[in-house]
């Protein structure tokens, strides 16, 4: 078996505890031009909707769960 295979039963780890951040007022922060505010928000959109699709279940796990029931 493949260790791809491995990862589906090995346990997720756990979600960061939200104590673990510190806020950061915006002021604290180099002022930015819009191009980079609109870049600054793209790759966070981009780096979310990747993030998104990591947590999903397979498209193996969303079959059988489908087969199983």
């Amino acid at each position: 078996m493949s260790s791809r295979h491995l990862n589906r039963f090995t346990p997720r780890p756990a979600a960061p505890n939200p104590d673990a951040f510190v806020m950061i007022p915006l002021s604290g922060l180099p002022d930015s031009t819009s191009d980079q505010a609109a870049y600054q928000k793209a790759l966070y959109e981009w780096a979310f909707a990747e993030a998104q699709a990591v947590v999903q279940p397979s498209l193996l796990d969303r079959d059988l769960l489908g087969v199983w029931n």
